[in-house]
């Protein structure tokens, strides 16, 4: 598991077409995202990773995903907040848009202006209204933040939601809908 040397190797196996297309194509995309989840010790050095990965795997979603994930934890808002925004002009990803609710923007304001106008085209999207609920928390805009999560609940159950519902309702001084939820949650992740 040694991805650096395994990245060295790529163009030796691809020369010498020791692995099917396929084969190469897995191995080549396994090598990339575990060089991004390992890669989390500055942003330069994460960046400098990122920009070794082939273009068509720069839009791959679930690397865009790792990337902006250690971007987050490196404290690199801006740079996830632009990462997220590019691929999302390109294609909509679900997957993409909860990680948007993570990133906190210099303009947490425009920021949650920009993800409620995507309300128009995916009204019913869970992981919209998921990250809908956290960026209106960040902005401690408590009842708008309980409509999106209540939003979010009607669409898709899951132990996420429950928790952001628990604790909001927690700090809203509703304890008893609150721990309606967390036990919700509970049945939800002992069912899962």
């Amino acid at each position: 598991k040694d991805w650096d040397k395994l990245l060295d190797l790529l163009p030796q196996l691809q020369k010498h077409k020791l692995l099917t297309v396929e084969e190469f194509e897995q191995l080549q995309r396994q090598v990339h995202r575990n060089r991004i989840v390992q890669g989390n010790t500055e942003p330069q050095h994460l960046l400098a990773i990122w920009h070794k990965v082939p273009k068509y795997l720069q839009r791959d979603a679930a690397m865009i995903e790792a990337y902006v994930h250690n971007l987050i934890k490196l404290g690199d808002h801006d740079a996830a907040e632009d990462a997220l925004l590019r691929a999302l002009k390109q294609q909509w990803s679900a997957t993409l848009v909860r990680q948007y609710g993570y990133v906190h923007s210099v303009n947490a304001t425009r920021q949650l202006a920009r993800a409620e106008s995507w309300l128009i085209a995916h009204p019913e999207d869970p992981q919209l209204l998921l990250c809908l609920g956290r960026l209106s928390l960040h902005e401690k805009l408590w009842g708008k933040a309980r409509d999106y999560f209540e939003s979010c609940y009607r669409l898709q159950r899951s132990p996420e939601i429950c928790a952001e519902l628990g604790r909001l309702l927690t700090a809203l001084g509703e304890p008893q809908v609150a721990a309606a939820y967390f036990r919700e949650g509970l049945l939800l992740r002992e069912d899962s």
